[in-house]
């Protein structure tokens, strides 16, 4: 497996853009669940003395620290969700790469995926196929030079 480093985080807009979006999404349900839960908790853990409505208009501080919390931690959560998905966009943009190379009929050396890579079979089985097409091309262009050669002894 390569030992590279990794230069980016962002490396396909168009998935890891989605699985941003829905780490947002999944973010604020659950900032919305625990505002909740803890205006819930002051509800019927708060003061008895108070009306229900004084309890549920309090300011609580317990509101404030929850929301400081959420919203600290969510760069976190999205730098984590980027830097996973690296797993497995990567190596699918490098295979697309390496597609795109040997469609082209550029000489393209062994893929290979980072360790912790998801799919590292991919790229054994992509190598695979690569050396049979090169060995396909081989063969076409030995026939080739035998058939012009073949058709320039019979000519004359």
């Amino acid at each position: 497996m390569s030992k590279k480093l990794r230069r980016q985080h962002w490396v396909d807009s168009q998935v890891q853009g989605t699985l941003v979006r829905r780490i947002l999404f999944h973010w604020c349900a659950f900032f919305v669940v625990t505002l909740m839960c803890v205006s819930v908790m002051q509800l019927l853990l708060g003061d008895p003395n108070k009306t229900i409505t004084e309890r549920i208009t309090q300011p609580g501080s317990g509101l404030i620290l929850v929301g400081v919390i959420m919203l600290a931690l969510f760069p976190a959560f999205a730098l984590d969700t980027i830097r996973f998905s690296n797993r497995f966009v990567g190596p699918i943009a490098r295979l697309r790469r390496f597609m795109r190379e040997l469609s082209e009929g550029k000489e393209i050396g062994t893929l290979a995926f980072r360790d912790n890579d998801f799919w590292a079979d991919v790229a054994d089985e992509f190598n695979s196929v690569t050396a049979r097409v090169q060995e396909q091309e081989t063969e076409i262009n030995e026939l080739k030079e035998k058939l012009s050669a073949f058709e320039s002894t019979t000519s004359v």
